[in-house]
């Protein structure tokens, strides 16, 4: 169960960094990666809960769902300045360390 509480806490510490980033930062050449590294470290713990969902208490799991809801609203600000990150670096350099489900290195 200390597992999980720790998942959630960095899920939730991720989703506000990630949060933040979007909303407060002007994009340039330094921290263009950083938008989609945040995104796709929110992924990791997002799989690793789903694919231990039925190992997790079932509250936290709950907790876990209402964490996430936020992650739609901030993706949809993601696609809209993704062309202007993508200005700033090359995706291609990336690709190869993240997995295909990790949509934003592929658009």
């Amino acid at each position: 169960m200390q597992t999980y509480l720790e998942a959630l806490e960095i899920l939730q510490e991720y989703i506000e960094e990630y949060q933040n980033l979007i909303v407060n930062s002007k994009i340039n050449k330094y921290n263009s990666p950083l938008f989609l590294q945040y995104r796709s470290e929110i992924q990791d713990v997002i799989d690793f809960f789903n694919k231990n969902k039925e190992e997790v208490p079932f509250s936290l799991y709950q907790e876990f769902q209402k964490v996430i809801q936020s992650l739609h609203e901030n993706d949809q600000i993601l696609l809209q300045i993704l062309p202007e990150i993508k200005r700033f670096i090359n995706l291609n350099h990336y690709r190869a360390k993240y997995p295909k489900d990790h949509w934003w290195w592929y658009s």
